[in-house]
């Protein structure tokens, strides 16, 4: 596992180039309150076990900058000979944004000249939460690759859903990494207020849309049907189609339902790793012992037959 000494550790990130699994995750000492003044690090693996950390890579700016006080989630993607990560400013701020650091070794970054790139659209998402928090939900951008596009998903807030199913990914595009155009919705199921850190993997012909989300935002109609299965964890939904519809699987052995250390019931904002042609999911556990990144723990079976 990866644990940051004196440091509490917050939501990860993942790339793999030449059989090595670069890690960069939140970060900040154990003197700082979670959640308000994170930078990013970098940790390098070949088995998703043992990690060699870098240190800090990208740090959050200074009072006069857009990034002040608190960095929070993104993605890595490769583009022209070069690696962009793109990355959220600031978690909970009332207008979101996103920015873009850019790197030709994924181990030295530098932020561009054009930051924040991407803000939130009224005229395709709601600007502000409409569920139980209220300040403005753009944030984790994934950085995909479809039909030779690049595309950002962020976690936003659909503006026709109902108040307790809101959570919406919007969909973005650029053509060259710094202009970036808010272009739809994908089309999911309304199961929930907010779909954090949302990915898309194409799996045996299939799309899944892997989120986060904790229990108690979920919908009425949701804790109704599902009850106490529902827990501060990620879950999934199936398209066959890259844009959806999606519709949620009820499939709560993503992860185990008991683990040995009880913090790991909640890991939370995981993400798939395709690594030595196998797939792993790998997360953060919060624990008053010690933050920590756990182990990468092998997929072998999605419902739907989507992984076997």
């Amino acid at each position: 596992m990866l644990r940051h000494e004196g440091n509490q550790i917050g939501d990860s990130w993942y790339y793999v180039k030449d059989d090595i699994c670069h890690c960069f995750y939140l970060t900040c000492p154990v003197s700082v309150e979670r959640h308000t003044a994170w930078d990013i690090a970098h940790a390098t693996s070949r088995d998703l076990v043992h990690w060699e950390k870098h240190g800090i890579v990208l740090a959050k700016g200074n009072e006069a900058q857009w990034d002040r006080n608190c960095l929070s989630t993104g993605s890595v993607i490769e583009h022209d000979g070069r690696y962009w990560m793109a990355y959220t400013g600031q978690w909970n701020a009332l207008t979101g944004k996103i920015g873009m650091a850019v790197s030709d070794d994924l181990y030295h970054w530098e932020k561009v000249s054009e930051n924040p790139v991407l803000v939130p659209d009224e005229e395709v998402v709601a600007l502000l939460g409409r569920g139980s928090r209220k300040f403005c939900h753009w944030r984790d951008p994934k950085l995909i690759r479809h039909d030779k596009e690049i595309y950002a998903l962020v976690c936003a807030t659909s503006k026709t859903a109902p108040e307790d199913a809101c959570g919406a990914v919007a969909i973005c595009r650029s053509t060259d990494m710094t202009a970036w155009d808010v272009i739809g919705e994908v089309q999911v199921e309304p199961v929930c207020q907010e779909l954090e850190c949302p990915q898309i993997y194409q799996i045996e012909g299939k799309y899944l849309l892997l989120f986060s989300c904790f229990k108690d935002l979920f919908s009425k109609q949701m804790v109704q049907k599902y009850g106490d299965k529902l827990r501060q964890t990620s879950y999934y939904m199936i398209s066959d189609s890259i844009w959806g519809p999606y519709r949620f699987v009820p499939d709560f052995r993503l992860l185990p339902d008991h683990c040995e250390d009880p913090d790991q019931n909640v890991q939370y904002a995981n993400q798939l790793i395709r690594m030595n042609e196998k797939w792993y999911i790998l997360g953060t556990v919060w624990s008053d012992k010690g933050d920590y990144l756990a182990d990468g723990r092998e997929l072998t079976r999605i419902r739907s037959n989507i992984v076997e």
